[in-house]
């Protein structure tokens, strides 16, 4: 492993503004709305699992920030701006740049997933084990991987700040409303969208199942893990598709 690489993607990282307030802020900004908002009114045996649902729920907005507003926003004005050509002059492939960039970034995530469930459940004395938060930041990770692809692959076809940004925030409001974050239901949402949002495996994050298929005694989901890898596929499709792209147009 390269420590320079490493240390330079840090160096970048910690100029992404928008992706450290989007990524450790924000979430439990809206969380705590959300569960001030949604609590008043549910019955006294029913909040804890509320408090649960809602936890979870909000907690996948870090990661869909991190990646598709924070990193695709920067990583996309470097490659406007030239910077990764120069370092292709020195043999370093975009493959390995991915690396690096995932190792920062998912560092990062995981620092604001424990700063986040910290806060949370200690500010609202919601009940959940260590089981089932470690069972949701396995999920939650496998997408991460599914989100850093999609970014990359964005960033390398547009090469454009603007373009990329417009993008990934269409992405990124869409994937939150499908799943369930943006305050209405996916049972909710109309018939098309509906079917849409159950192929995607953002909206079973909210559905009442998961509570249970996190808990301690909990069975796997074999459809959500499935389209959880689909997911992946697609997207390391996405970001092979791109390599191939850029390296027939370095070439030309």
């Amino acid at each position: 492993m390269n420590k320079y690489i490493l240390k330079y993607e840090a160096k970048q990282f910690m100029k992404n503004y928008a992706g450290i307030f989007f990524g450790m802020i924000f979430p439990i900004l809206i969380g705590s709305l959300v569960i001030i908002g949604v609590t008043s009114n549910i019955p006294e045996s029913a909040i804890n699992e509320v408090k649960k649902s809602i936890l979870l729920t909000i907690n996948t907005i870090g990661p869909l920030s991190i990646f598709l507003i924070g990193f695709s926003s920067i990583f996309a004005k470097d490659l406007e701006e030239g910077v990764y050509d120069r370092l292709e002059l020195f043999s370093i492939s975009h493959l390995q740049m991915a690396k690096y960039k995932f190792i920062v970034y998912y560092i990062f995530y995981m620092i604001s997933n424990v700063l986040y469930f910290a806060i949370m459940v200690n500010a609202f004395d919601i009940d959940i084990s260590f089981v089932s938060i470690a069972k949701h930041t396995g999920y939650v990770s496998l997408i991460v991987i599914s989100l850093f692809f999609i970014a990359y692959a964005l960033c390398l076809f547009t090469k454009k700040f603007s373009v990329a940004y417009y993008v990934s925030m269409i992405l990124y409001f869409a994937l939150m409303i499908l799943g369930g974050m943006m305050g209405i239901a996916v049972e909710d949402l109309p018939s098309g969208l509906k079917n849409i949002a159950k192929l995607l495996p953002t909206s079973h994050f909210s559905s009442v199942d998961y509570i249970k298929e996190v808990g301690a005694n909990g069975g796997l989901n074999y459809s959500f893990l499935q389209s959880i890898i689909v997911f992946i596929i697609l997207s390391i499709i996405l970001f092979e598709l791109a390599l191939y792209k850029n390296r027939r147009k370095t070439n030309q």
